[in-house]
């Protein structure tokens, strides 16, 4: 699924997010390209730094820093983990197709596609992450953002990495959800003792070789989950890092826009940050906790299974579930960035809970 997607993909190549081809000749050009982005965005800090814009208070001038140089980091770890990964994002591409046919072949379930929701969450969520930078260019051109102009391209690369982030994590959520249905299949198949369903055999779907497929294709799941863990961990990782500093540190400026200690007109870019930030964390933590339900649910159903014993049912069979059961169990299926963090709802609100704390810190220093 993700080869179809290939097409339309590698144009954020140009950001230096994906490979634009698999020829080696062309991931060296991009290798180039991207370096050349990694010694743009440093060079953009070191200048910025050395030839302030404007003079601001002490705090002001820390915090905007502080922020200025986790974007210009989190895009070098971005670009790097790319450059490094570029024959293994094509591993875990074919990996995805892989699982896909062995889902169909095997298990006899309609992949397909992504569902329409999918893409629209995923096209409405690149659109609104462009067109929420021209508030900030506005504001920049009127009055002055403190390093806007010279973080605008880490601001743009972080925000499309996010993007693919979220197709990735939604087509990994599909395969877990369809293997979970396929799974409770199985358990009515068991339950009712007869043809429950319109698209397969009762029989076959109570074999051993078909749960046997089952479990295999969890644990080709579980590698998935691990290879794009392994693939994208460090990203995700700073990416968190930058969305929680950048939407704090735009809330407190909010603070300060709304107390009347700057003009009201800063409350379009500082809105305009703030809120994708925010909308980012809430659906990423959203995806991961779906995949993790998921594989809840399959936990569930194999004890279901296990515990609805049927007299016809061979030892080998028993034997082979209860292993089930501890794979589920000991290989989670989630998106973990580099075992720092898991990504989904416990996540989210330690997040908004640190958030309100450095919020409540950075109103005292300012009323210093």
């Amino acid at each position: 699924m993700l080869y179809s997607l290939q097409p339309y993909l590698k144009y954020f190549a140009l950001l230096g997010l994906v490979p634009w081809s698999e020829s080696s000749h062309s991931q060296f050009i991009l290798k180039i390209y991207s370096t050349f982005l990694i010694v743009f965005n440093a060079a953009s800090f070191v200048i910025s730094i050395y030839f302030p814009q404007t003079s601001e208070p002490f705090l002001s001038l820390i915090v905007n820093i502080i922020v200025f140089g986790a974007k210009i980091l989190c895009v070098i770890v971005i670009l790097l983990q790319m450059i490094v990964n570029y024959e293994d994002y094509y591993v875990f591409c074919m990996e995805i197709k892989c699982l896909g046919l062995r889902l169909q072949g095997e298990l006899k379930i309609h992949v397909g596609g992504l569902s329409w929701q999918t893409y629209a969450k995923v096209m409405g969520l690149g659109i609104g992450f462009l067109v929420t930078l021209i508030p900030p260019i506005y504001v920049s051109l009127n009055l002055s953002l403190l390093y806007f102009w010279s973080s605008l391209s880490s601001i743009l690369i972080i925000r499309m990495h996010c993007v693919l982030m979220l197709l990735y994590v939604d087509l990994l959520g599909r395969h877990v959800s369809l293997l979970g249905s396929r799974l409770r299949n199985v358990l009515d198949c068991h339950l009712l003792g007869a043809n429950c369903i319109l698209d397969g055999d009762c029989n076959q779907l109570c074999s051993l070789e078909f749960l046997l497929a089952l479990k295999q294709s969890h644990m080709d799941l579980y590698h998935l989950f691990t290879h794009f863990n392994n693939l994208f961990g460090w990203s995700i990782l700073s990416t968190y890092v930058v969305l929680f500093t950048d939407s704090t540190v735009n809330l407190y400026w909010t603070q300060q826009v709304l107390a009347e200690v700057y003009d009201y007109q800063y409350l379009y870019a500082t809105f305009s940050v703030f809120v994708p930030s925010l909308t980012i964390i809430f659906v990423f933590c959203r995806c991961g906790e779906f995949c993790k339900r998921q594989n809840e649910l399959i936990g569930s159903y194999l004890r279901s299974l296990s515990s609805h014993p049927s007299p016809a049912r061979e030892p080998a069979y028993t034997e082979l579930l209860l292993e089930f059961i501890m794979q589920v169990e000991q290989n989670w299926l989630a998106i973990n960035a580099e075992g720092f963090m898991e990504t989904d709802n416990s996540l989210l609100m330690s997040l908004l809970a640190a958030k309100v704390t450095y919020l409540i810190v950075l109103m005292q220093f300012s009323s210093v």
